[in-house]
Formats: structure tokens, C-alpha cells, sequence
């Protein structure tokens, strides 16, 4: 085949699944699987005749991830769901199956993007236990961490590395009683922010990806997450943050960039938050409105926890600027050699 097919998998009412295919494939064989190795002989037959959309009901319910192989004209495809359905975390995802340097594709079940792994349901637990990951990144403070704990799901380490997101985590909230939360964020927003910062057009929040780019602090804590990486035996691995949206987008960008992945999609990965997020924001800012009517506010407040492709593109430019590109930026000021970007792509390339 001249052009590799994309695939897409969509969920409904948690078990319900529908797989797309960019391109008409007569004749072609889906599979499911619990592995994600393409030549494994564990796989269950869904259909011999693809002639469109296939709807096809999650076998495991949800309880464990399940991959999917594509046989077509001597070709074969794996493929999964980028976001997983793992009960009480919103923004748990995949970063597999883009198309990196020499038009390899990045490895689908190796490397996990999520939100904090805090009290989890009983779902959550098992589906993350099955998933086999040796190692976590997590970005968040010792605050956070003491606040919202990550429960233990059969890893191996995990590697603190305070990126240091003061936006993203205002002291007052992360001090207050879970109860007291929104209204203490509020009062803190009122009482601590410059006026001229509140409002709805994201200032400080872009500020906030500049310095992933330029602070010491942020440049020690990616820096170690990129050499975590580049170790095969910390693979399976999740990093994330709070909300897994800023500091953990920022770290998927390094990685995806190191891997060939171009800007395009670097961009439409960073902005799936926003869809994985938008129940929550709906609720979080509705909570807000109860509290406070000032519009001034309530849109500073949803800069904060909104997805704006103005807020990654600011990261890549500012990147950019201060070394000529991203790759550029990611070896002169992280340190990383050509060698490094070698071992990344042979790590999760395939």
C-alpha cells in the first residue's frame, strides 16, 4: 500500500466501540488483543469484511485495554484508543501511534499522559494495574502530592520532578480543605493576582509556558524526564501533573518532538485535553458561579483550567526564538545530543 490508513476508535456508553479507517480497506481482518505486540498469536477475530465503520462491542468491559490489528495485502496495523476509559480520571491517555521520523510510528502502550492517579475506584485500579507500568513522572509539587496522594498501581518508581507551575497551582487552593477549595481559590484570585491580569485572555497562563521554556527550575525537571525515557527498562510509563494539561503537555511535547512527530500533531495531541476536560471545566466553573458573579474573575478562572492552542504554540515559539527550533532547544539547553534523539526514536519507534 502506497499510503498507511489511520485509525480511530470512539467510545460509547463505556463499552461500546466504534473503529474508522481513513481509506477503504476491501477484504481486510480486525482483531482485538490484550497485547500490544503486533506478531502475537493472542488475538480474537471481529470481522473478515471491513467495508466501513466497524461497531463492535469492549468484550472486557472496560475492565482491561484491548488493542486492535488491521490485516490488509500482506500489511498489518496495530492500533488502540488514545483516551482510556478508566473511571474518575478524566485525561489518561496514550501518545502512541503518531507518525515519527523515517514514517515509524510511535509505539502504542509505552508512553501514558494523564491527570493524577488520586483515589481510585476500584475500576481505575484494576484497568491501571493491567497496563504493567514501571514508571511514573509526576510533575506536581509536594503540596499537591501531599494533598491528592497518587494511589499505588504495581510500579516500579516513581520520579518526582517539580516542574514548578505556580498557575497551575495557587498555594491558597492547594492549602484549603477540599470543602473550601473553589472559595479559597477565588479569594486568593481577588486578593493576590494584579487587576490587570484578570480577565480572559490568558496572560498569565502563557506566561506560565514561557517559563517551562526558560526557568532553571522547569529545565532540571524536564530535562530528567527526557533521561527516565531514554532508559528502555522505565517503559511502560505515565507522566502527569494535576489536571494532566500544562506541565504534562509540555513534557509531551519535548517527547513527541525527540520522536519526529511534527508540530501539526504535536499540537492536536496537546489539544485533546480540552475535549477529555470539558464535563469537568462545565462543573468546575458552575461551582465558580456560586461563589462569585464577577464575569472579570470567573474568566480569569477558566484561563486557568481552559486548553488554548495559543498557550502551546506560545510554548513552541518562544522555544523557537530562543534556539532556532524545538530540537535545537531540546539539545542546546536541555543537553541532549544526537545520539539521545537515536535512543528515544529506538526506544518507542516502530
Amino acid at each position: 500500500m502506497n499510503e498507511t490508513p489511520q485509525f480511530s476508535v470512539i467510545r460509547h456508553n463505556h463499552t461500546q466501540l466504534e473503529i474508522h479507517f481513513s481509506k477503504a480497506l476491501d477484504n481486510a481482518t480486525l482483531y482485538w488483543t490484550r497485547d500490544r505486540d503486533i506478531h502475537t498469536a493472542e488475538r480474537n477475530l471481529i470481522t473478515d469484511r471491513i467495508s466501513g465503520p466497524v461497531y463492535f462491542d469492549d468484550p472486557l468491559q472496560a475492565r482491561q485495554r484491548i488493542y486492535f490489528i488491521v490485516e490488509h495485502a500482506q500489511s498489518s496495523w496495530l492500533f488502540g484508543e488514545r483516551t482510556l476509559p478508566i473511571s474518575g480520571i478524566n485525561n489518561f491517555r496514550d501518545i502512541g501511534g503518531y507518525r515519527g521520523a523515517g514514517g515509524k510510528r510511535v509505539k502504542w502502550g509505552l508512553l501514558y499522559r494523564s491527570n493524577h492517579l488520586y483515589n481510585l475506584t476500584p475500576q481505575a485500579q484494576a484497568y491501571l494495574e493491567g497496563l504493567e507500568v514501571k514508571t511514573i513522572i509526576d510533575y506536581r509539587s509536594a503540596n499537591e502530592i501531599a494533598k491528592s496522594p497518587n494511589g499505588f498501581i504495581g510500579e516500579n518508581k516513581t520520579f518526582h520532578l517539580d516542574a514548578t507551575a505556580q498557575t497551575a497551582e495557587l498555594a491558597a487552593q492547594f492549602a484549603a480543605e477540599p470543602s473550601n477549595e473553589d472559595r479559597a481559590l477565588i479569594e486568593s484570585v481577588i486578593r493576590d493576582i494584579p487587576a490587570e491580569l484578570i480577565n480572559g485572555q490568558g496572560g498569565q497562563v502563557i506566561e506560565q509556558y514561557r517559563h517551562f521554556v526558560l526557568s532553571d527550575k522547569s529545565k532540571k525537571a524536564f530535562k530528567s524526564m527526557i533521561n527516565v525515557l531514554l532508559d528502555p527498562g522505565n517503559a511502560p510509563n505515565i507522566q502527569h501533573c494535576r489536571g494532566g494539561k500544562d506541565r504534562t503537555g509540555y513534557g509531551a511535547l519535548l517527547i513527541l518532538s525527540m520522536l519526529g512527530v511534527s508540530e501539526q500533531d504535536i499540537i492536536a495531541d496537546y489539544m485533546l485535553t480540552g475535549a477529555n476536560r470539558l464535563a469537568r471545566n462545565n462543573v468546575k466553573m458552575t461551582a465558580y458561579r456560586q461563589i462569585t458573579d464577577n464575569q472579570d474573575v470567573l474568566d480569569y478562572l477558566l484561563t486557568l483550567i481552559d486548553t488554548r492552542e495559543a498557550f502551546i504554540v506560545e510554548t513552541l515559539n518562544t522555544m523557537k526564538a530562543l534556539s532556532g527550533s524545538v530540537n535545537a532547544y531540546i539539545k542546546k539547553e536541555l543537553g541532549f545530543t544526537d545520539a539521545d534523539f537515536i535512543k528515544m526514536q529506538e526506544n518507542y519507534l516502530q
